[in-house]
């Protein structure tokens, strides 16, 4: 696993990362990690939409404490089958030259042909073991896969690997 956006000081968030590191009660991380985390108005939407959900409220918790921080979204263009929130956050990054916090597939397929530098929940844990905020990522990524966040055999294995967890 390469994890090229070591050197991202601002980053924007799309909701799969947030949702999941939410889940993981570990959105403390993105501090350490980046010195602005912006998410744009339809991402923060997509995330609180159901503010019973324990997820939500530790990312609305988030955007209070400052971890993360609300933005306007940025004229999206049409990138084809990508959702809104996904749009709206390349739109961002682009605007304002900063890296991506994103996991689907697709849309970072779709950013790195834009250019940008994406990094993703899996390259956050490592990122974080790396500069001493954990001790391990395996029991977290045992607990993405318990709630149902899909993650391959083979980003496992490369994350377990850049975290020196094989």
């Amino acid at each position: 696993m390469q994890i090229s956006a070591e050197r991202l000081s601002v980053v924007v968030a799309d909701a799969g990362p947030l949702i999941a590191l939410g889940r993981l009660h570990r959105l403390d991380l993105l501090p350490f990690l980046f010195a602005n985390v912006q998410v744009t108005a339809t991402v923060l939407d997509e995330c609180l939409a159901h503010p019973d959900l324990p997820d939500a409220q530790r990312i609305a918790d988030a955007l209070s404490s400052g971890f993360i921080r609300r933005c306007p979204d940025a004229a999206a263009a049409d990138d084809g089958p990508l959702d809104p929130g996904e749009s709206s956050a390349i739109a961002r990054a682009r605007e304002i030259g900063a890296g991506l916090l994103m996991d689907d597939r697709a849309a970072v397929t779709h950013a790195r042909a834009l250019g940008l530098k994406v990094i993703g929940t899996l390259g956050v844990l490592v990122l974080a073991k790396r500069r001493g905020q954990l001790r391990e990522i395996r029991p977290l990524i045992a607990q993405m896969r318990s709630t149902g966040h899909y993650l391959s055999d083979a980003a496992v294995h490369a994350a377990l690997s850049a975290a020196d967890e094989v």
